[in-house]
């Protein structure tokens, strides 16, 4: 049977927006068994190399022009500042927060590059702007006071959405910074080079800054941290990229909107974490401000 790409891409998208929001479910699951931030990060960047290792060197074997020294120094750059930096906020935050609350958290990204894309380029907000970051970010303190309502530990809760959402700003920052870039290399070359860079930043960081001893786990800790290497980076990494080039970003953003609300059933499911409709009309107004923000 023949698909469309129009067909493939949405397949792409939304497979690639589920492993993503169960991203967050993962993590907390480690958690429980006493694992911290730096080192399930570090496990999971060391199961990941593999398989990124083996992408790189197949496009070796293709006829791709050369990449300029420049281009290398800008995707080491990006790798660390995104899938090193970023990720190690968030894994850091989500010890503190829900998993719902975080990816409620990280989703509103579009609105920072807006932002910051409007304050290099010197272009007044417009009104629409205006109501969709109103939109997302009242969403946003909606379930974060919900958050704090449910938990008796005010401070951690602060903590823990402080740092998802720093590591948001990091990863707006890198959208932006990497815009020339990646149609320039090509996405699956950007993906496959920027990750072996965040893996190696990642592995020194564990190296030098941590024990290796706390590598250590039991053994439903290393079976997590395959799932959220390959199924929740590896997988989603590629297909999101492979998605976007067949039905277009736009199209995409809409599609992957559904990963909030996602991750917040998959929360109550597997976590127990509570889900209630304050939540949900938070959910909703996050994905409607996001979806108004990045409407062409």
């Amino acid at each position: 049977m023949n698909y469309s790409p129009a067909l493939t891409g949405i397949v792409c998208i939304l497979i690639g927006t589920f492993c993503f929001a169960a991203k967050g479910i993962v993590i907390k699951l480690a958690y429980q068994y006493g694992i911290t931030a730096t080192p399930l990060l570090a496990l999971r960047m060391l199961f990941a190399i593999p398989f990124y290792a083996a992408v790189a060197l197949w496009l070796r074997t293709q006829q791709l022009a050369p990449l300029a020294r420049g281009d290398i120094w800008k995707i080491i750059g990006l790798g660390l500042l995104s899938y090193y930096l970023s990720s190690l906020l968030d894994f850091m935050g989500l010890q503190y927060i829900s998993a719902g609350l975080e990816r409620l958290i990280l989703y509103i990204y579009p609105t920072l590059v807006l932002l910051m894309l409007t304050f290099w380029k010197k272009e007044k907000i417009t009104r629409k702007t205006k109501i969709a970051l109103a939109l997302a970010y009242a969403g946003m303190i909606l379930v974060f006071a919900q958050d704090l309502r449910l938990t008796s530990d005010w401070n951690s809760t602060l903590l823990g959405t402080g740092l998802v959402f720093l590591s948001t700003i990091f990863f707006a920052l890198f959208v932006v910074l990497a815009g020339d870039t990646i149609p320039k290399v090509g996405p699956s070359r950007f993906t496959a080079y920027a990750m072996l860079s965040a893996c190696a930043g990642v592995l020194l960081h564990s190296v030098t800054l941590d024990s290796i001893a706390n590598l250590q786990r039991p053994k439903p800790v290393y079976v997590l941290a395959v799932i959220l290497a390959f199924f929740c980076t590896v997988i989603p990494s590629f297909l999101m990229n492979k998605g976007i080039s067949l039905i277009g970003s736009g199209r995409a953003a809409v599609l992957g909107s559904i990963g909030p609300v996602v991750t917040l059933f998959l929360g109550a499911l597997i976590l127990s974490e509570p889900i209630t409709l304050v939540q949900l009309a938070g959910a909703a107004l996050v994905i409607g401000g996001v979806s108004l923000a990045t409407q062409k």
